[in-house]
């Protein structure tokens, strides 16, 4: 019965787990001690463990538990890298420390508490003896914060093979943070202008390539952006502008580049994103040679459907611990779940502890300073995730 499992919750231990997790500095590209801390709590819990090497010293960590009888595969997953400490920090970002209910530590909630609590969810069915068809597995992969080369990693495995995944972000799928039923994609632009230098006394002699750059980024609103019924519009930012001297010269510049953040809603593609750019650039009858590309990181739009089974096994769950319903949203940004759902084609589900409601300017989110999960939210995730997986594998 899923209510011994439920029983067997260590509430306890989830929060050791988690403070031991924020004492480990996993900054991007120091993931290393981190994934063997989970490999060992893995195994620790009965499970079989496999290390894919995605890079020197970055490891993805994977573990299966098979059930009983043939069935579903389902896949818990998290990423093992935090972005850097930002400065303003009140206490070392590496030592958890408890302000009432909010537990403070790099990391804390993004994500190393999802990863708390499915360590708790896998020894709780463990503990309990609690027999699931098919196979659940857990996936703890590298890079989410940069370049995505993790995820993009484990769908060359055979844990991408799976029927759904969760993603332990800090998803509460409320009001504050709803569950995405889809996510934009996501390219960056990188634009290069080619003008003809000539002495900036004499600027009629040249084409001023910063100039015409300025041009095209004065006008970026004129891009086109496809109305999606659910997510509507994109969005663009520039995120960077280069040109001209590096030593004062009076000269005018014979090029520049510019790099733009676009967000994608299905029905865009790089390359239509690309051809639009190049129209813009076209239109306004510029003197310089201009050359659009993209470069990495790149990220493909997903929609998922209420009907998708790993969501209509969440539902009732939800309602069931939290009293309410869940709120559903197509979200703007970027999870591993465009590459898992983009890609892979896996449908996603995110859901894991959170922050709670908290000034914005005192900071404690994600990527902020003094970042933060509210402790009171772990039980409530435990309990999700153990019903979660008995509803998606075993009904």
């Amino acid at each position: 019965m899923i209510d011994d499992a439920v029983k067997r919750i260590d509430d306890a231990y989830t929060l050791r787990k988690l403070e031991e997790m924020v004492r480990i500095n996993s900054v991007v590209r120091s993931e290393g001690e981190y994934a063997e801390y989970l490999k060992n709590e893995l195994e620790s819990l009965g499970l079989k463990t496999e290390t894919q090497m995605v890079e020197l010293g970055r490891p993805n960590v994977y573990a299966r538990l098979k059930g009983d009888k043939p069935g579903k595969r389902l896949n818990f997953n998290g990423h093992t890298d935090t972005v850097p400490a930002v400065e303003g920090w009140e206490t070392d970002p590496f030592t958890p420390t408890r302000r009432g209910d909010n537990l403070i530590g790099l990391g804390s909630c993004d994500m190393k508490a999802g990863f708390a609590s499915v360590l708790t969810m896998v020894k709780a069915i463990q503990d309990s003896g609690h027999k699931l068809k098919g196979e659940l597995s857990v996936s703890a992969v590298i890079d989410e914060e940069a370049y995505g080369e993790g995820a993009k990693a484990m769908l060359k495995t055979d844990f991408a093979k799976v029927n759904a995944i969760v993603l332990a972000e800090p998803y509460p799928c409320d009001e504050t943070k709803p569950m995405p039923l889809g996510i934009t994609g996501k390219i960056l632009y990188e634009v290069t202008v080619k003008g003809k230098a000539a002495h900036g006394f004499r600027p009629q002699h040249g084409i001023n390539a910063v100039e015409d750059a300025a041009k095209i980024v004065a006008n970026l609103d004129k891009l086109t952006f496809l109305d999606h019924p659910d997510f509507h519009v994109g969005n663009y930012s520039t995120l960077k502008f280069e040109g001209g001297y590096q030593i004062y010269s009076v000269v005018v510049p014979a090029s520049a580049r510019f790099e733009v953040n676009r967000l994608l809603v299905p029905g865009e593609t790089p390359a239509t994103a690309v051809a639009d750019m190049e129209r813009l650039a076209k239109s306004l009858n510029l003197k310089s040679a201009v050359e659009v590309k993209i470069k990495p990181p790149q990220y493909e739009a997903y929609v998922m459907s209420k009907e998708d089974p790993i969501i209509k096994a969440f539902d009732p769950v939800y309602r069931d611990v939290m009293g309410k319903a869940p709120v559903y949203q197509y979200a703007y940004g970027i999870t591993d779940a465009n590459t898992f759902a983009g890609v892979g084609k896996i449908p996603c589900l995110h859901l894991g502890p959170a922050r709670g409601v908290s000034d914005p300017k005192k900071g404690g989110g994600t990527h902020e300073k003094n970042e933060y999960v509210d402790v009171t939210w772990l039980p409530r995730v435990n309990k999700m995730y153990v019903k979660v997986a008995d509803a998606f594998l075993n009904k």
